[in-house]
């Protein structure tokens, strides 16, 4: 049932063709999709991320404490 209500909302009129259409995707939900996906890629590249932003800032932090030598 929940299926059926929500592919009801998804179809809008459109004036200019004079027909029913279905709403497009935006990139979010597209993007949401995908990461549900590929739930492991996602974690992988995430935690790419966030461990290349731990590094530079400890390089950063061990650089400054260098310098105060």
């Amino acid at each position: 049932m929940e299926y059926a209500k929500d592919e009801i909302f998804q179809i809008r009129y459109h004036t200019d063709l004079n027909r029913l259409e279905m709403r497009k995707d935006n990139w979010t939900s597209r993007l949401g999709k995908r990461m549900k996906r590929h739930k492991l890629l996602t974690v992988a590249i995430v935690s790419l991320c966030v461990f290349a932003t731990v590094n530079i800032i400890m390089i950063g932090s061990f650089m400054r404490i260098l310098q105060n030598l």
